[in-house]
């Protein structure tokens, strides 16, 4: 993703505008992510994730080197685990299902900064238009809004893939049977799964062949689609309101 801004064309000043709107909307997306893990698995009753320093929205607290690095990259990944015990969530009787909520409050949280991000996208854009003499600024906030947007829905559709150590792969993990879950392929497929999507990336990456891609944005284009749908009601206003 950065990557290809080098090989854009643009300029030097062009670049560095880019780059901090990319590092802004990246950061806000993943800190976010790990900061709901953080956050419900603390609401549900273990205190782990904040005495860990997890409840945070700081982005160092929640970096993965590879994750970070294909984050960077990709403009999909993940951060650091948030660590929690589920033996001391105790708000619900179910374990089962708070535990599958702890995994889910990531992508949760991508859904509702995605939102976000494109509601107040929609209104900075129409701001630049109508004072056209502040364009520059308004732009610049609209921008970081729709790159906030579009990472976000990227993030929420790669963490949907059940592959470890994604959060669609530990929703799945609760569902399966004990036996399964214990077993010695089961533990073997763990420790692979990340070599896994390496693999299929470099693979996409050098055979033009976009897999990886592909299977994301057909996770990422329901949510897309939801949130175009809630977002209505608020285009609809700024156009009332001659935005």
């Amino acid at each position: 993703m950065i990557v290809d801004l080098f090989r854009s064309g643009l300029t030097i000043q062009e670049i560095i505008y880019y780059l901090i709107i990319f590092l802004f909307a990246l950061t806000l997306s993943f800190s976010f992510h790990e900061f709901m893990h953080a956050a419900v698995a603390v609401w549900l009753g273990d205190d782990t994730p904040k005495n860990m320093g997890r409840l945070t929205l700081n982005p160092i607290a929640h970096m993965d080197p590879f994750g970070t690095i294909l984050l960077l990259v990709a403009g999909f990944g993940w951060g650091k685990p948030v660590v929690y015990n589920p033996n001391r969530l105790n708000r619900f009787k179910s374990h089962r299902a708070m535990n599958i909520m702890v995994h889910l409050a990531g992508v949760t949280g991508n859904f509702i900064l995605g939102y976000l991000s494109y509601v107040l996208f929609i209104m900075f854009a129409s701001l630049a238009v109508k004072f056209s003499g502040a364009s520059f600024g308004l732009n610049a906030i609209a921008e970081a809004f729709e790159y906030t947007f579009t990472f976000s829905m990227m993030l929420l559709a790669f963490n949907l893939l059940p592959i470890p150590p994604l959060d669609g792969f530990h929703v799945l993990e609760e569902l399966l049977p004990y036996k399964v879950r214990y077993s010695e392929g089961y533990r073997k497929f763990q420790r692979i799964s990340p070599t896994i999507i390496l693999v299929v990336f470099l693979a996409s990456t050098f055979t033009n062949i976009p897999l990886l891609s592909n299977l994301v944005s057909a996770i990422k284009t329901p949510f897309v689609m939801l949130i175009n749908l809630l977002a209505t009601p608020f285009y609809l206003l700024f156009q009332v309101m001659g935005l």
